[in-house]
């Protein structure tokens, strides 16, 4: 590990701040109050989380709006079998048809429990088996069908809804631990993370995301993913220097 906690601890408090988050998905699943609104909307625009953030807070937006600012109702109610056999082009590689089985299997889900939270738990109660459950839980295209990829946008999903400061995460499941949790690596953390020795691994899949976590553990034993802030901060400034 290339500095001590005191220069992550000042990039976390900086950074974990909506102010930088304002264009972001997380933004959109922030306007929700109801739990299984967020639930619902959080698994949606992390499902869209990749490419450009601005495109990809555009995207959400419009779903949201599709859902009638109300996803879980939205959700229930079945308004989107209509996509059943749509092929118009959605985001990027996803049709319509593509949010249509993403729904479908949120909606079984709900059938079966009261919460996804619930569900997961259910489903596996170690930082790997959240990432299980929810794989097993929500069959579609664009969920990873194993562990062998870094699980970015599962992992990010994952720390909104279990993240407990209430900045920039939601933290609405009480009852899955942030200790538990796995940073969400993508191209950018993970190119951060070997400039900040984090990590000497050149593939970035669930090994280098869980080496990097178990450093983040060293510093912040409860909440490692808490350095994911720490690590956008230095990218950011890396960026803009």
């Amino acid at each position: 590990m290339k500095y001590n906690k005191n220069y992550y601890l000042q990039l976390i408090e900086k950074y974990n701040n909506v102010s930088y988050f304002e264009e972001d998905p997380v933004a959109v699943v922030r306007l929700l109050s109801y739990e299984k609104d967020i639930e619902v909307m959080g698994v949606v625009a992390s499902w869209v989380a990749f490419g450009n953030r601005k495109q990809i807070f555009k995207k959400c937006c419009e779903l949201y709006n599709l859902m009638g600012c109300r996803p879980f109702d939205y959700l229930m109610s079945k308004q989107w079998m209509c996509y059943k056999d749509c092929n118009n082009n959605l985001y990027r590689m996803f049709v319509y048809s593509d949010f249509y089985c993403l729904m479908s299997s949120l909606y079984s889900v709900y059938e079966r429990y009261d919460s996804l939270q619930k569900a997961i738990i259910d489903n596996g109660i170690a930082s790997s088996d959240y990432l299980d459950a929810l794989i097993n839980l929500l069959p579609a295209k664009g969920i990873p069908k194993n562990k062998n990829s870094a699980c970015k946008r599962l992992s990010l999903f994952l720390r909104w809804m279990v993240r407990t400061d209430g900045i920039v995460d939601l933290g609405i499941w009480k009852d899955m631990s942030p200790e538990k949790l796995i940073i969400p690596l993508d191209v950018h953390v993970h190119n951060t993370a070997k400039m900040l020795e984090l990590t000497k691994r050149n593939q970035p899949d669930m090994k280098t995301a869980i080496e990097i976590t178990n450093e983040c553990k060293t510093l912040f034993p409860k909440d490692p993913v808490i350095m994911d802030y720490a690590l956008f901060g230095a990218g950011y400034n890396q960026k803009n220097i």
